[in-house]
This record gives C-alpha cells, structure tokens and sequence, in this order.
C-alpha cells in the first residue's frame, strides 16, 4: 500500500492511544544501584547493548560550549558506562567536536546522526559529511530525521523509493558506512507507521514524555508498534525539550519522575538526554541509578498532572501538528 493511503486524523490516532497507565505500568528496568554499572538493555535486534541512558550532543554543539567540555563529558560516559552518543548534522559543532573527543574510545560507544535530505544523493552526501567531521569510518545507526515534517519530508512515497533517502541509508548499509537504520519523529506520529512497515527500519526515536504523551501519545502508536516488531525505542525529549528549546520538566518538581516516567516506557532500549556539562551528567547518572518503578497511585497522579500541563497554553502541540493531514508545518 503506498503511503499515502495510510493517513490517520487525530480521532483515529486517539482510538489506537493507550492511556498513561497501561503504557508504563509495568516496566522491565531493574535498578542497579546508586553505585552499580549502568543497566544495559538490547537495541532491538541489533545485536547491540546499550547503556539506557544516552547523551543528546545537541547542547555540546552550541556556540556557548567548547572542545574541552565535550572532551570532558566523552571520558566520564566512556568510564561511567554511557555509551549511546546521539548526534546530527544541525547540532551546531556536536559532530565537528565529538571527533576529537572520541580519539582512542570510538569502540566504547555507539555512534548516532541523521540524515535530514529526500532525495538520495543528498542524504548520501550528509553521511559523508558526518563521517568526516567525527572522524570515523562507520556510524552504528543513522536515522531518517524527523518523519513527521511534511516540509521536510513532503511526499513519502518519493522518500521510500530508489531516489529517496531511505535508498540512501540502504546503499550506504552494504557499503559498510552505517551498520543501522532508524528513524526519528517529533510530531504526526502516524507518519511513521508506514516507514517502520517498509522493513528496513531497525529502531525509533520519539519524543515522550508524561506530557506530551497526552498530545501525540508515541507511546500507544509508534513504540508500540515498533515494540511489537521488536525494534529499538528511543526515548527522547523526556525533560520535555533540550537546552535550546527549553526543557520544560528539568525543574526540580519533575526532573525525577520526568526521569522515571521515560525508563519505564515497555521495550525501552535507552533514554536521551541533553546534556551540556559533566554536572548534568552526573545528575542524571545518580537518578538513573536510583531508578523504582511508579506505584499505582503514583502513576495515576502523574498521568493527571501530565493532563492538566498538556491542557496548559504552554504545552500542547508544542512540536507541531498531531493530525497528518494539518496544513501546518514545524
């Protein structure tokens, strides 16, 4: 079936919805200990382990932080067990910066960017690019970034086909250059259904979060689709934004629970984090070790207020759209 035709409206996206305690009622995550190792979970079928908390490089790559801060926040993750580094070609200088910090550790991680281009020749082109700026041979896992942009990704169909980006990630697989495919999505979750159905997607990223599952509910469509397919999830934007866009849940009232909401997502592989220096590495490292999976009451009082915050003129369609249909953009 061509793409196209697989078009959801909101209504129909709220029907496949799970509600905030069936989606994490149960989680599989064992708590290693304040001063344990890292859990590591499986990335799907992958065949790779990964810590479940990863580094968002976004905030590393920005004007105000320097080689040395990268360099430093690298050897901590390399010593503490972080090994998923999750970059992209629009992260200011992350990629240009991780080269560097990755010299005599790039075994220790796997390393993640994105290709934001439709047709194929420019998507090929972005891999080169990345491959260049952080000076390695092979990337673990490239996504197709943000599917859920209809200005970026118009047409599907054209993006799924033998001049498309897909394509691209297929060619560049067989040549050695990625090991993995995946995709990413911010917004109109169902836009991504028919990519993961194609086949050749290995692992998601989404954002989800105790809010924004009220608003596009990832949780109940794409991780659970991709769950059930055995596929990596990747939790992202769980602070509710990153550094430059403003992390609505890193307030002390939510950080934990934001924290503890996303480990508990079924069939999470890792959680991504923003991080801009080793103090917020740290922080996040102490609450991911301290890790205990919500009780009834506390999962209900959580979906509550994760309602009402979605329900607030600051919150709901804060990363655009729901409905693949919108004529808006983001």
């Amino acid at each position: 079936m061509a793409a196209k035709d697989k078009q959801f409206t909101r209504r129909e996206l709220g029907r496949k919805a799970v509600l905030a305690g069936g989606a994490i009622a149960a989680s599989p995550l064992v708590s290693s200990g304040a001063a344990g190792a890292l859990e590591r979970r499986p990335l799907g079928k992958t065949g790779i382990e990964v810590g479940i908390l990863g580094i968002g490089m976004s905030p590393l790559g920005q004007p105000g932080a320097t080689q040395e801060e990268m360099n430093r926040v690298i050897a901590m993750a390399a010593d503490e067990g972080v090994n998923y580094l999750d970059a992209a070609p629009i992260y200011g200088m992350a990629e240009r910066r991780l080269g560097p910090a990755l010299k005599g550790k790039r075994d220790k991680f796997v390393l993640v960017s994105k290709v934001e281009a439709t047709s194929n020749q420019d998507a090929t082109w972005q891999i080169k690019e990345s491959l260049h700026k952080m000076q390695t041979d092979y990337l673990d896992v490239v996504h197709l970034h943000n599917v859920g942009r209809t200005d970026r990704f118009p047409d599907l169909d054209v993006l799924m086909g033998e001049d498309g980006a897909l394509q691209a990630l297929r060619d560049a697989k067989k040549e050695g250059m990625i090991r993995h495919i995946g995709l990413t999505c911010h917004l109109r979750p169902a836009r991504a259904l028919p990519i993961i159905e194609s086949g050749e997607i290995e692992l998601v990223m989404c954002a989800a979060n105790f809010v924004d599952l009220h608003t596009y509910n990832f949780e109940g469509t794409v991780f659970a689709e991709a769950a059930k397919r055995k596929m990596g999830v990747v939790a992202m934007k769980i602070l509710g934004g990153t550094e430059g866009d403003g992390a609505k849940l890193s307030a002390d009232e939510h950080y934990t629970n934001a924290v503890r909401y996303a480990l508990g997502i079924p069939g999470l592989s890792v959680a991504i984090m923003g991080m801009k220096n080793t103090a917020e590495l740290q922080k996040a490292l102490e609450t991911v070790r301290a890790y205990k999976a919500f009780s009834a009451d506390e999962l209900t009082r959580l979906n509550k207020k994760g309602k009402v915050l979605a329900q607030s003129k600051d919150w709901g369609e804060l990363r655009g759209p729901v409905a693949w249909d919108s004529d808006r953009t983001a």
